[in-house]
């Protein structure tokens, strides 16, 4: 495999990645609350005040940038700005939900993804040379991107447990207890309660099967620097992270909708298989 394998890209494998990339910032764009205001401003909303977002008319306006700049995006047209606008809404939108004094990571992943698209196309916008195809530089980033947070994601657990976090693993109960808990709070369905003390008695019953069965969580994350070395280690890479995030919120009730998704588009690379099955199926049917 050599070092620029990543520029051998299908055309259609970019354009179906920009498809499904487009599709799920608009979904996760609308699936961020609305505030009129950001009391506990952090993040880039220390700076910028995106309570604008929160007005029905601003709001209607933001949207209609968004579709124009993902049509944009999706066309391959005018993309340094395009992805600008994504990105600066996309993260506007989450830095005023959780201005709101209570801190959550869902969005940063696909906030870095797209930052990184931005850095691709005016790199190669400045540089013409330095590739042949910018939207194949923009995915090499993605991909570079969603490897780096998950191998950053498994060393902190080591970092902060001081190499104990294989012994300290059943402690993660207090953590299904807490996102159990605030299920109940949102819905007021008991369920919730009786599905953290069923899962909570499992680990305390079972610590040695419970550090067995989490393990692969660090091993996949840090094994996500192989993303970066071809398709088929990116696919295995991907397929571990996305039965690791399954396994989570089976356990745990915490959901990544999406990192999932950024790990199906650019890892596992769906939108790859799928111009894949479609040839071979075009190859085999016969022509009348």
């Amino acid at each position: 495999m050599t070092a620029d394998w990543w520029t051998r890209r299908d055309a259609w494998e970019l354009r179906l990645q920009r498809v499904a990339l487009a599709l799920l910032v608009y979904a996760a764009f609308h699936a961020e609350p609305r505030y009129l205001g950001q009391p506990y401003p952090v993040g880039i909303a220390g700076w910028i005040d995106f309570s604008f977002l929160g007005d029905r008319i601003a709001a209607v306006w933001a949207e209609l940038a968004l579709i124009v700049a993902l049509a944009c995006y999706v066309a391959g047209r005018a993309m340094p700005l395009a992805v600008a606008v994504m990105a600066f809404l996309y993260i506007g939108a989450g830095a005023l939900a959780y201005s709101q004094g209570m801190l959550e990571h869902h969005t940063q992943l696909l906030g870095m993804v797209l930052l990184a698209q931005l850095l691709a196309y005016v790199q190669a916008g400045l540089r013409p040379s330095a590739t042949a195809d910018r939207h194949a530089l923009a995915t090499h980033y993605s991909v570079e991107v969603i490897a780096a947070a998950y191998v950053l994601a498994g060393l902190m657990k080591i970092v902060l447990s001081r190499g104990q976090w294989l012994a300290q693993a059943p402690m993660i109960v207090t953590d299904i207890a807490k996102a159990h808990g605030q299920e109940f709070c949102s819905s007021g369905d008991l369920a919730w309660l009786t599905r953290a003390d069923f899962i909570t008695g499992l680990i305390f019953a079972h610590p040695y099967l419970t550090r067995a069965l989490l393990a692969p969580a660090v091993v996949f994350e840090l094994g996500a620097a192989a993303a970066v070395l071809g398709r088929t280690s990116a696919m295995i890479v991907g397929l571990g992270l996305f039965a690791m995030h399954r396994g989570i919120d089976a356990m745990m009730a915490i959901r990544f909708p999406e990192n999932e998704a950024l790990v199906l588009i650019y890892l596992v690379n769906v939108p790859y298989l799928l111009v894949r099955l479609s040839r071979r199926v075009t190859f085999r049917v016969p022509s009348s």
